[in-house]
């Protein structure tokens, strides 16, 4: 092959390079939509060579206003707009339909291209079946400008057998080896030299000589995955990666900066490098690695130090960054500090982190004001009002509140139904916490059929596989365990917990939800011993995906405590019960329903190890906290009663 080594490979042409070529001719809004090195950069930039050859090109950075574009595009020229990454132009401040609609319009068709690619994972978050139920406002604006480019054009990692024929004849003896990988990788994706990348960036991080160039590709991919859309630069980078290095490399002579930045901007087979360096100076983290699934949990000092870089609109999208990756503690921080500063639709946002970070109860006062505020500004039916009726019942549900969080919801479906559609994702959300808090108010038969039934309506509308129909099936499965059926419960939970790895992988937040309720059955049919070594494994696999406090940590060391006294070691989980008790207290506070629940195996864990006298002291103070809190009709109040009871008359 003639020419340097390290040119860009050969192309080869996609089964879609006409159509998008087409597209381009059109003018307009073009997305081209596919997962990390599916090739849709190579594809935009070919086929805008072969459509668009005397167009004038503009390429912003992420994070720049769009008006000094505006005043660039002369009506003398034709002009293409490049957006890669196009998500990374989205959020608090970033790219709108008023501003896209400003490029675009006032022009014949075709002599302004607005020409992006998306991560599907980033697409996905905008779909109208995966919309998170939060994030009214952020979600809403982002869809918008995805609606604009009307039907985008998907290409596939894998390739066809026609593509895998032409790459198998090209020239290029890189693009022939990538054919022929093609039965586990992507061509696009070889060629990328990602697996390749992957293997050197935690191969540095142990050893060679490059360790602190691998601590640097760790602080810029999680300032990625904490919500940072632009490039970050060096002097952030030279703070933030010293909380990657290992702890004996931090007082050895590692690599300098500048050559730990030029180890990780080097290419490999001229196409991709670990971080790619801007013009501004910055350094953006190659999107094949955030997608990686061994990722850790961002470190808590990350955060910490992000964000006391980071400006207040900025701290917006990392706030609800944290609230995605279930690190509610710091998307609080984020949130106040942007709210603090005015930032539209902080204030919405720091209530739901609230809500997210187990304080439900002050939540869901927050949020019967703002109920009120956007009725009297937006009306009943607003999707705004709607909304926040819906988290106003979710935290009072999730505060206890089960009977009153179901009358809520018994108005808000209804109402849904009416204004957005019966199959509409939010009126299926509704659905689906009205299920949930049916059981958790002491009806769980009614609640399988009722969550079953919305199951149903998801398969048919999104299919078997869809992320949130395997969350529903797993609350009707937990509502099973809970009405006697634990042996049936748990086959469906680790048949789901089979699909959801294979489709999803095995670190979502979701499928690790699946192992918890999977364990819970175990135990109830009667395998402690078992129960509690799920439980520990997945222990370990929170920490390392959420932190150690994230709210469902605090369940899944309750339940090892409760495997731990079933399987008759009482001192031991009467130990772990009085830390966690403790530590709820202090998280959550007193009266929090799960801190509750933790008292209430504390004294039934007493009875049984033969303190019948505190067993009784500590049933009666839990007795007269859930009924001052939740009232003498509560399931809580009916359990504390009658542990209360048996502690003053053990067997």
């Amino acid at each position: 092959m003639e020419g340097r080594p390290d040119r860009v490979p050969e192309f080869v042409a996609r089964d879609v390079m006409e159509s998008v070529c087409e597209r381009l001719l059109g003018g307009g809004f073009v997305l081209i939509v596919g997962e990390s090195t599916a090739g849709k950069s190579r594809l935009a930039y070919e086929a805008m060579r072969v459509a668009l050859p005397d167009y004038w090109l503009h390429i912003p950075s992420p994070g720049d206003e769009f008006h000094d574009l505006r005043e660039a595009i002369s009506p003398r020229r034709r002009h293409v707009i490049w957006l890669d990454e196009l998500d990374l132009y989205l959020g608090a401040t970033g790219l709108t339909v008023e501003t896209l609609r400003s490029l675009l319009d006032g022009r014949r068709r075709a002599e302004v291209v607005v020409l992006a690619t998306m991560r599907v994972r980033e697409y996905d978050r905008y779909s109208a079946r995966n919309r998170d139920v939060s994030d009214a406002a952020t979600w809403r604006a982002g869809r918008a400008v995805l609606l604009m480019a009307e039907n985008p054009i998907e290409v596939p990692r894998s390739w066809s057998d026609k593509e895998l024929r032409r790459a198998s004849s090209a020239a290029d003896p890189r693009v022939t080896n990538a054919a022929k990988m093609s039965s586990r990788y992507g061509v696009a994706e070889m060629l990328a030299a990602g697996p390749e990348l992957v293997l050197d960036w935690r191969r540095a991080a142990t050893m060679g000589e490059h360790r602190r160039g691998a601590a640097i590709v760790s602080a810029a991919v999680d300032c990625r995955r904490m919500g940072l859309h632009r490039p970050v630069s060096t002097d952030l980078l030279g703070k933030l990666h010293v909380f990657y290095l290992q702890t004996e490399d931090r007082d050895r002579r590692l690599e300098t900066m500048d050559e730990a930045l030029a180890w990780a901007t080097t290419t490999v087979y001229g196409s991709s490098s670990l971080l790619t360096a801007h013009a501004d100076g910055g350094f953006l983290a190659f999107d094949y690695l955030i997608d990686q699934p061994f990722l850790p949990a961002v470190p808590d000092s990350s955060w910490t130090a992000l964000l006391s870089e980071v400006e207040p609109v900025e701290a917006y999208d990392i706030g609800w960054a944290a609230v995605d990756l279930h690190r509610s503690d710091h998307g609080m921080v984020a949130l106040a500090r942007a709210r603090d500063h005015q930032v539209a639709n902080a204030s919405y946002a720091y209530v739901i982190a609230l809500g997210n970070s187990g304080r439900s109860a002050e939540a869901a006062a927050e949020l019967h004001g703002i109920i009120g505020q956007r009725t009297a500004a937006a009306g009943a039916d607003h999707p705004d009002t709607l909304q926040a009726r819906h988290d106003y019942a979710r935290y009072l549900g999730e505060a206890g509140h089960f009977g009153s969080a179901v009358a809520e919801l018994n108005e808000i479906i209804p109402d849904r139904a009416r204004t957005l559609g019966p199959d509409h994702p939010s009126t299926l959300a509704s659905r689906e916490f009205h299920g949930r808090y049916t059981g958790e108010a002491g009806d769980p038969r009614a609640a399988v059929d009722l969550l079953r039934a919305v199951a149903a309506d998801q398969e048919r509308l999104w299919g078997r596989d869809y992320l949130q129909t395997m969350v529903t099936c797993m609350h009707a499965a937990q509502y099973t365990n809970n009405n006697g059926q634990p042996t049936v419960a748990a086959e469906e939970l680790q048949d789901l917990a089979l699909r959801m790895t294979n489709v999803y992988g095995q670190d979502v937040p979701q499928g690790l939800n699946i192992r918890y309720e999977h364990a819970r059955a175990i135990g109830a049919s009667g395998d402690w011993g078992r129960s509690l070594r799920l439980f520990e494994e997945l222990l370990h696999d929170q920490i390392r995906i959420l932190g150690s406090r994230q709210p469902r940590i605090f369940s899944t060391r309750h339940q090892i405590a409760l495997a731990t006294g079933e399987l008759g070691h009482l001192e031991a989980a009467v130990t772990m019960l009085r830390i966690l008790v403790n530590e709820r207290t202090e998280l959550f506070g007193a009266h929090h329903r799960r801190t509750l629940a933790t008292r209430l195996t504390l004294v039934r864990f007493l009875a049984r190890l033969g303190q019948p006298a505190l067993a009784f002291a500590e049933g009666r103070s839990l007795t007269a906290d859930c009924e001052r809190e939740f009232g003498s009709s509560h399931p809580l109040y009916r359990e504390a009663a009658t542990a209360s009871t048996a502690g003053a008359n053990p067997s």
